[in-house]
């Protein structure tokens, strides 16, 4: 399993949430959009990352953040 790396609050620009969101982040199992918890009817919680360049979406233990 190969497992991204985010090393910064620049390159986690490049993720988002289910709604577009750069505002997230990780939990122990999933993550959480802080965006998304302001938001009426939305639900802040998700297991999946966007990545924007590739397409890809990324499960929480595809994910390692750095600083």
């Amino acid at each position: 399993m190969s497992v991204h790396d985010i090393d910064g609050p620049i390159s986690k620009w490049r993720y988002t949430c289910p709604n577009g969101h750069t505002s997230w982040e990780p939990t122990n199992s999933h993550f959480w959009c802080h965006q998304c918890s302001r938001s009426s009817g939305t639900d802040a919680e998700f297991w999946k990352l966007l990545d924007r360049k590739t397409g890809e979406r990324l499960a929480r233990e595809k994910v390692s953040i750095h600083g």
